[in-house]
């Protein structure tokens, strides 16, 4: 079986898009870069100095700011347009992952009985089901979620309920606690693609499950870095014990699960490694102490970090260089 990516989910995703695009703060990232544009003009484009100094006075690192955002927002068009680019190319830049679900006979399966031995044998298969999967259907749910929870932390600071220096911790408004919610499942879908594209030729069952645990650790120290720490006994006893069960845990699934002759999984799997590593030693100390905007630029630091590789990979073709 085959999951591919056709062109009637690039005109949906575009027609979301569209609709997105009435966001404000799309309109205003426009806005900026026209007012940047005249006041260049109006000061000799030719002689660099004055443009740097008006590009400051405007607001450059608003202008950065915008411009990363509107990166993000536009992950699914990106990978829509990278879909339509390779369409139309000559060369071998196909990307996918292959899974399969196994199913033993039950029938050549012989259980002991008794005090009586026997030798085992072996149980033979019944169902072998091989799936191959385009790599941006495994990574669109992650472009959308992060074009999502863009617009949701963009539209809390629109209307006032976080700013920079707004302290992290439990006594964030409702608008703050819906991007929250949102951004977990980014997390959970960022964690599905990358244990995918890093699990090639593995079980459906393990790249799944492999991605809930390791999405289910990464939500705990995420949702207790709005809560101070009370530094008791107790706490760290619990908070040791809690890591290393899911270290003790994941880590052998996730050396296992690794295509080791394949060196994009390896590049993937080492990115993967940074941005959780990062995401987790933050928030492990933030707890209730760091302001929103620590919070918010690790955040859009690691997945800018995970959109770039995605997108690098998706775009230089993945099995041509896997794939013997």
């Amino acid at each position: 079986m085959e999951l591919e990516f056709s062109n009637n989910y690039v005109l949906a995703i575009i027609g979301l898009l569209w609709l997105l695009c009435f966001c404000r703060n799309v309109l205003d990232f426009f806005s900026l870069a026209v007012q940047g544009l005249e006041g260049c003009v109006e000061h000799d484009v030719c002689c660099a100095r004055p443009c740097v100094d008006l590009c400051r006075s405007v607001g450059l690192p608003e202008a950065v700011r915008q411009s990363v955002v509107l990166f993000c927002f536009l992950q699914p068009a990106v990978f829509c347009l990278i879909f339509v680019l390779k369409q139309s190319s000559a060369e071998d830049l196909a990307s996918s992952v292959v899974l399969y679900s196994l199913q033993l006979n039950s029938s050549s399966v012989v259980y002991k009985h008794g005090n009586d031995s026997h030798p085992l044998q072996r149980a033979s298969v019944a169902d072998l089901d091989v799936v191959e999967i385009d790599y941006i259907v495994l990574v669109m749910p992650f472009a959308l979620l992060v074009s999502v929870t863009s617009l949701l932390w963009v539209h809390s600071i629109k209307v006032g309920d976080l700013a920079a220096d707004t302290t992290w911790d439990a006594q964030m408004p409702e608008s703050v606690c819906v991007y929250e919610v949102a951004y977990y499942l980014e997390v959970w879908t960022m964690n599905l693609s990358f244990l995918a594209v890093m699990s090639s030729e593995r079980s459906l069952l393990e790249v799944h499950f492999a991605s809930l645990a390791l999405t289910l650790m990464v939500v705990y120290v995420l949702s207790q870095s709005r809560h101070p720490a009370t530094y008791g006994v107790g706490e760290h006893a619990a908070s040791m014990l809690v890591g290393c069960c899911f270290f003790s845990i994941l880590v052998p699934l996730w050396l296992d699960m690794l295509q080791m002759a394949c060196p994009v999984a390896l590049v993937v799997c080492a990115v993967h490694f940074f941005v959780l590593a990062a995401l987790l030693t933050f928030h492990s100390f933030a707890r209730g102490e760091s302001s929103a905007g620590q919070i918010l630029l690790v955040r859009l630091t690691c997945t800018f970090a995970a959109c770039v590789t995605h997108i690098a990979v998706y775009a230089s073709g993945r099995n041509r260089v896997c794939v013997l």
